[in-house]
């Protein structure tokens, strides 16, 4: 059980460092490009996004996926990558203050309180405003390698997300606001 969860553990910490990495050189070369809110949906989407809320529905009831003060941010490239970091408002801090040393109940909180993923995407159609998302990898391992389409809609400074397939079951409902 703990080499398993260790093996875990290590997993996330190389895709959140992967984030990191993607999302630090990209917020290098942002541009004026990425505020633009006009034009094709593909235009309206591109650039840096912060977590307003996220609730699954699953056979008629809603929950709220990270509490009611989730955070998160989600980053759409001009050139098709993206990078998505969702968790609850807070996650506990590790007794030990090394998080490779985690209790199984510190871990499991993590686990189960935050989750990225990252990869390329593109509009799948203008018209359903749709995106295909290729996800290379996600702290939920099962999604590596898959493509998932998304539902998108874009009004001024507010992007919805809607995941008809979530991790979890049911579908989930992202609302970001663009980050300024």
């Amino acid at each position: 059980m703990r080499n398993t969860m260790n093996r875990f553990i290590k997993k996330v910490a190389r895709v959140l460092l992967v984030v990191a990495v993607i999302s630090g050189g990209m917020l290098s070369g942002a541009s004026g490009v990425w505020a633009q809110t006009k034009g094709s949906l593909a235009k309206q989407i591109k650039g840096t996004w912060t977590l307003v809320s996220i609730y699954n529905e699953q056979d008629g009831k809603k929950t709220e996926v990270f509490g009611p003060n989730p955070r998160g941010s989600l980053i759409l490239t001009p050139n098709g990558r993206f990078s998505i970091i969702m968790m609850r408002g807070r996650l506990p801090k590790f007794a030990s203050n090394n998080r490779m040393t985690g209790t199984a109940e510190e871990n499991q909180s993590v686990a189960q309180g935050s989750f990225a993923n990252f990869g390329t995407y593109k509009v799948v159609s203008e018209k359903e405003k749709t995106l295909n998302f290729h996800i290379e990898g996600c702290t939920f391992p099962n999604w590596d390698g898959q493509d998932q389409k998304r539902f998108v809609t874009v009004t001024g400074d507010e992007l919805k997300l809607t995941v008809p397939a979530a991790a979890i079951g049911g579908t989930n409902y992202l609302v970001w606001k663009r980050a300024k």
